[in-house]
């Protein structure tokens, strides 16, 4: 009987959680954008105050929006899942707004840095086109960007 208790203590200790008290990953919480920058050139620039771009990072699902924060109105929007690794951050997206983009269904790899409570993304997004005659969307250039994230408390 004592033995039979000893490996069911054993199986137990050794048993994996399933992830119930899984450390929190970095990228989890709110994030405002505070620079960015797309395409050529050195410096980056800041959000102007009439824009809001907030990002909500959950354990498996990402969404962002960016709005004007004097009057509500919604400019555009989308999400979907991502992954990381220790060099890189991909996002699948789902949804984007406004439709047209060719952006759902398209994966994205940054690499990334934390420095304090910023967060620094770095890589290249694709511009589509979409065929009139097929009605499939086709990639037509990538464009350099960069946008580094404040975490919202």
């Amino acid at each position: 009987m004592k033995a039979l208790i000893f490996v069911l203590a054993l199986v137990f200790i050794g048993a994996p959680n399933n992830g119930a008290d899984k450390e929190k990953s970095k990228f989890e919480g709110s994030w405002k954008l505070l620079k960015y920058r797309y395409g050529t050139g050195d410096d980056l620039s800041e959000v102007p105050e009439f824009m809001n771009y907030i990002k909500n990072i959950t354990k498996s699902h990402f969404s962002w929006c960016s709005y004007n924060p004097e009057n509500g109105a919604v400019v555009g929007m989308g999400g979907g899942t991502y992954r990381f690794d220790k060099k890189n951050y991909y996002e699948k997206t789902d949804f984007w707004y406004p439709a047209g983009s060719g952006i759902p269904g398209t994966q994205t790899s940054f690499t990334y840095s934390f420095k304090g409570k910023q967060w620094t993304i770095e890589g290249y997004v694709k511009s589509l086109t979409l065929n009139p005659s097929t009605g499939e969307f086709n990639e037509i250039d990538s464009t350099y960007m960069i946008e580094v994230w404040q975490r919202v408390e």
